[in-house]
């Protein structure tokens, strides 16, 4: 299993999370909420940027405080039965474990950067919506599957944004002419082999290969090239 961690969180910046509300990047589970903390790995490997991690806390309530069970915690047994929930996971999903103490408790906090290799499932595939873990949709699913095409996955990360849009005439494949048009869409959706555009009310959906990628310089943003033959 292989992974990494764009960031660098120290034990200081994970307690400074734990109070936090919850979100997209952060959630806490009780020590007996063990059935649950698959789905949240999952959930974060899917949804988190590339490398940056989302933070499950082990061992602490709600509102942040961590639990003081009667029966002392034995942290090694805990990490062996994360271990085994984890490892039901497929693709496998990298992350770290680290001991945080707080009060004179001890509890977990488990780093889970986005996945290169998602989708992951554990039987089911789950995102992160707002503070909630949730079963992806067919469309979420599509667009967790796109992202293994480089295209796609590049254009998505524009989604809902606005971009530059060219059509190009070509006089014979893959020789470009000059431009014919130009709009300013925002990006609705990609999969694997189309991308939806919003231009005011109206949709306009492209097959991947129409498409070629590159950056508008002017405006720092996507652009995209549309021929009107497959290249």
């Amino acid at each position: 299993m292989t992974g990494q961690l764009a960031v660098e969180l120290t034990d200081v910046d994970l307690l400074s999370r734990l109070v936090n509300t919850e979100d997209n990047f952060v959630e806490r589970k009780r020590f007996s909420d063990d059935r649950e903390w698959l789905r949240t790995v999952v959930g974060f490997a899917n949804s988190c940027p590339v490398d940056f991690p989302g933070i499950l806390f082990i061992g602490v309530y709600d509102n942040g405080q961590p639990e003081t069970p009667k029966l002392p915690t034995n942290l090694d047994s805990l990490q062996k039965t994360l271990s085994a929930r984890l490892n039901e996971a497929w693709p496998p999903i990298y992350y770290l474990t680290k001991t945080l103490r707080k009060d004179g408790s001890e509890f977990l906090g488990v780093l889970v950067p986005g996945s290169r290799a998602r989708p992951h499932f554990a039987g089911r595939s789950f995102v992160r919506v707002g503070s909630q873990t949730k079963e992806a949709s067919e469309v979420q699913f599509n667009e967790l599957l796109a992202q293994r095409n480089t295209k796609a996955f590049a254009i998505l990360q524009w989604k809902d944004k606005q971009i530059t849009v060219e059509h190009r005439n070509t006089e014979h494949l893959r020789v470009a002419g000059p431009i014919a048009g130009y709009f300013e869409p925002y990006v609705v959706a990609c999969d694997a082999h189309c991308v939806k555009l919003r231009t005011n009310e109206s949709i306009q959906t492209v097959p991947l290969d129409r498409v070629l990628i590159g950056h508008d310089d002017q405006r720092d943003r996507l652009k995209l090239e549309l021929y009107p033959l497959p290249i």
